[in-house]
């Protein structure tokens, strides 16, 4: 054709989790994910053909949508014994692998003095894996750590509905711009740092327009922006591979962040008018 704003997870990170699923295939843990038994019925047919989803979600470390789809198909009672007890399997590595990943991410989190978004990433964690007495004592830790910090008093949503009030009984006053401006940038973090990316570019590029060298918003702007980027380079090469659908989803992504993407745009469009390509009602909302 995936927070003061810090690095993220390290790339090494998601890297070294994506090479210990494809790389430990044959092992006994991850084996479930890469090997699956046949079966006779119809319903073990469409399992096997639905069965490289669940490898997508994983490698884009979706861990809860895989575990939705893995539930999906345990409702299925017509499935084979192999393929129910296959389906056990990927749970159970499913939630260890998930619960791994996101409290990698609050370390790094941690790290970068983003204790709000660690938090995050914990609770996240603790939803894939409820029992663990670890991860129960780091989110403890992590809120009073919030909570001495003052992070957790500061609504910068709030704060900015105020300030907007405020305007909007004297539009003519130019004294709150700058303050209202600086809010919009401290909101923008705020949502990035909660992964809420199409909100922190909004809010980012509202900010720069009261003052185009606000630092802040520059960051979020350019972070989100080569996020988008980066999608819109996968959805063109999974589409000169013929991968359709594959590059409809990352297309669906960039525009769900970005709508404004001409370039996300003009992509999607060549798609939908590509014979063979897959296309659905998600497709159509962004002609």
């Amino acid at each position: 054709m995936e927070k003061s704003v810090g690095s993220g997870v390290p790339w090494l990170l998601s890297v070294s989790l994506l090479t210990l699923l494809s790389g430990c295939s044959s092992g006994s843990l991850f084996h479930s994910f890469f090997s699956r038994p046949g079966g006779s019925s119809s319903s073990d047919a469409r399992f096997q053909k639905d069965y490289p989803e669940l490898k997508a979600l994983l490698r884009d470390n979706h861990f809860r949508k895989a575990l939705v789809w893995v539930r999906d198909w345990e409702k299925t009672r017509t499935l084979s014994e192999d393929n129910q007890r296959l389906l056990r399997k990927d749970e159970r590595t499913i939630r260890l692998v998930g619960a791994a990943y996101y409290m990698g991410v609050a370390r790094e989190r941690r790290k970068s003095g983003r204790l709000k978004g660690a938090l995050s990433a914990l609770e996240t964690a603790r939803a894939l894996t409820p029992e663990d007495p670890t991860l129960r004592t780091e989110i403890e830790k992590t809120k009073a750590r919030v909570i001495v910090s003052g992070q957790d008093g500061q609504d910068w949503g709030e704060l900015l509905g105020k300030l907007l009030a405020l305007k909007a009984k004297n539009p003519k006053d130019d004294s709150l711009d700058p303050t209202i401006g600086w809010a919009y940038g401290k909101l923008s973090e705020s949502e990035y740092m909660a992964g809420r990316y199409s909100l922190a570019l909004g809010h980012a590029r509202k900010a720069l327009s009261y003052k185009k060298t606000d630092a802040l918003a520059l960051r979020v702007r350019d972070r989100v922006e080569e996020m988008v980027r980066t999608l819109v380079d996968r959805a063109e090469r999974e589409y000169r591979r013929h991968q359709y659908a594959m590059s409809a989803r990352d297309l669906g992504k960039a525009l769900e962040v970005d709508p404004e993407s001409r370039r996300a745009r003009k992509d999607w469009q060549i798609l939908s008018e590509t014979p063979g390509a897959v296309q659905n009602a998600e497709a159509r909302n962004f002609k």
